[in-house]
């Protein structure tokens, strides 16, 4: 009989899965352009997947419901699995890999490109090129939500905010570090200290306020002041109270509030002003933590 062929998967691709999987994803992130991280959101039938391979490290999370039964071949051991929501299962790069799922099923696949990875590794503890060991799918709360925060980011807006998407990122890695790397000892673990010195504080400050109207990053800040995004994040939120991503969001709104009560422009004009990608995202946030939507909020303060 002949050989039957392994799949390769790469995310880079647009249709990443259409080898091994039966539809297209529901939506994808595809088009956003994150750095170093995809999403996917499957609503899958049954089906078998052939032998594949990842050149990325994968997350799926499971958003069924009850339980579903499979059948998984993970880097040569076979585990009948019950899933059920949240249920998360870790594949690294190159793992060999299928599956049989008995019914459809509902689930996120996340894609870590392992430069990206690597590069958190090296920033955050001094590690390079760390292995990730694979895992059946097992309960996860932290990486389901991460996992949900990302796709409800997309779907707000069909981008999502840059420094956000990043410290997500961030965080899914140094989760993955400590949780599944295969030396999580050698992950350093950070106490509250006394947070960024006052000058490195006020020179990302500066910078926040300065550059509002543009899609801040986390990398682009953090090397502001000449640190990784991980100790940045960490020390930056023992400084503020705010994580980076909450304290960008915070100060667009805060100009945003001004504009809409000490000027002429439209809203239109605002959400650009404060570095929103479009109206409508930017009027959910504003209601999130006003209360109401911009427009109403004019006419209420003049």
């Amino acid at each position: 009989m002949p050989e039957e062929k392994v799949v390769t998967v790469d995310f880079v691709q647009e249709h990443a899965c259409s080898e091994i999987l039966p539809r297209s994803p529901l939506v994808s992130s595809y088009h956003a352009n994150w750095d170093g991280i995809r999403l996917d959101h499957h609503r899958q039938p049954s089906h078998e997947t052939p032998e594949h391979y990842f050149h990325q490290h994968i997350i799926g999370i499971s958003l069924d419901c009850g339980i579903k039964k499979v059948e998984r071949v993970l880097n040569g051991r076979t585990q009948h699995e019950r899933i059920t929501n949240g249920d998360v299962t870790v594949i690294p790069a190159n793992i060999h890999h299928l599956s049989r799922c008995e019914s459809g099923g509902e689930f996120i696949l996340l894609s870590l490109e392992p430069t990206f990875f690597n590069r958190i590794a090296l920033e955050s503890a001094d590690l390079q090129n760390i292995d990730i060991t694979p895992h059946f799918f097992t309960p996860d709360p932290l990486i389901q939500q991460i996992g949900l925060a990302l796709k409800s980011e997309l779907e707000s807006d069909g981008m999502g905010s840059r420094i956000y998407i990043e410290s997500l990122a961030n965080t899914l890695c140094i989760h993955l570090l400590k949780r599944y790397g295969a030396y999580p000892e050698n992950i350093p673990q950070y106490t509250q200290g006394k947070g960024l010195s006052r000058l490195k504080l006020q020179q990302a400050i500066s910078y926040i306020h300065d550059n509002l109207d543009k899609d801040l990053s986390l990398a682009e800040i953090s090397a502001v002041v000449g640190m990784s995004m991980y100790h940045f994040s960490r020390l930056f939120k023992q400084s503020t109270g705010f994580a980076p991503h909450q304290y960008v969001m915070n100060c667009r709104i805060e100009k945003a509030k001004v504009l809409l009560t000490r000027s002429e422009k439209t809203i239109d004009q605002i959400y650009q002003l404060v570095g929103f990608q479009n109206q409508s995202h930017f009027t959910n946030v504003f209601r999130k933590l006003m209360g109401t939507t911009p427009k109403v909020y004019r006419e209420q303060v003049r």
